[in-house]
């Protein structure tokens, strides 16, 4: 157990060490920047009292930090989280056969299934990271703005929702959906990682992780799925929201989640099986 936990070790640092791995880091905090800037002098604030005012509540009070901070993080943390984390994902496996690698990996006593594991680990450890990070940086910036304190309100049309905390309530709710999202997003680099088990170019498999994560969210967001939509993985990731429902629906989430693991481990079986029959030493 100590010479797994080793070369799960060495596998992150191969990870953390190229730049490219934290080009997603980068580009949230410019995001969320940007964005905060726009929603500043664009009037962005001057709605959303309006908006808060109309369901009879104080603005003052809901103009907080949770509240900045999941607008900064509805805007962004779905669509381009999917692409950086699709990009480690279809990188983590991909890249090192094309760099020629596994020759030399594959001479040790090691196997595939347990260098593959290492590598999904670490590729699942990447994705809960950004996620968390996009989430307590955006947090972190709302307490620079609004200070500590105040209410929570949030806002969402998939699903459909709107709720009024305050803050110690809010808090919870903040911590408990962003810890959802980050087990949720894993669905998508376990796509990218299934996909970069294959004799392809990691560019491929990014986008092709891609694509089907774009098609299956028009698909939903056109209705043409209604009624069939549990088939679709974006209904599954987007459960995460449901933990700010005032009554949590724990069954629904819980159905969610369980799809969402039994989706990843059938694409690692999945993957590690193909994965087995590759030449990777001529």
């Amino acid at each position: 157990m100590t010479l797994f936990f080793q070369q799960w070790r060495s596998e992150l640092l191969k990870l953390f060490v190229r730049r490219r791995t934290y080009i997603g880091f980068v580009a949230f905090l410019a995001l969320e920047v940007v964005i905060w800037l726009l929603f500043k002098f664009l009037n962005g604030e001057k709605r959303l009292a309006w908006f808060i005012s109309r369901q009879g509540q104080s603005f003052e009070k809901y103009d907080s930090a949770l509240t900045l901070a999941f607008i900064l993080i509805g805007l962004s943390v779905l669509l381009l989280g999917a692409i950086y984390v699709s990009l480690v994902g279809g990188d983590i496996v991909a890249k090192e056969n094309e760099d020629g690698h596994y020759r030399l990996l594959l001479v040790r006593p090691v196997s595939r299934v347990r260098l593959l594991g290492i590598k999904y680990l670490s590729c699942t450890l990447y994705t809960i990271v950004l996620i968390q990070f996009i989430t307590w940086t955006a947090f972190l910036l709302g307490l620079l703005l609004k200070g500590w304190g105040g209410g929570f309100f949030l806002f969402t049309l998939d699903p459909p929702l709107m709720e009024f905390f305050d803050w110690r309530e809010g808090l919870y709710r903040f911590f408990l959906s962003t810890l959802l999202a980050s087990c949720s997003m894993t669905v998508i680099s376990s796509i990218a990682f299934f996909l970069s088990c294959f004799p392809i170019k990691p560019a491929a498999a990014t986008i092709g992780a891609l694509t089907y994560f774009l098609i299956d969210r028009v698909v939903r967001e056109t209705g043409f799925m209604e009624g069939y939509d549990q088939f679709l993985l974006t209904k599954h990731i987007s459960s995460w929201v449901l933990t700010l429902k005032a009554n949590i629906p724990w069954p629904v989430i819980l159905r969610s989640l369980t799809v969402i693991v039994a989706v990843n481990a059938s694409l690692f079986i999945l993957g590690a099986s193909f994965f087995q029959t590759r030449d990777l030493k001529s």
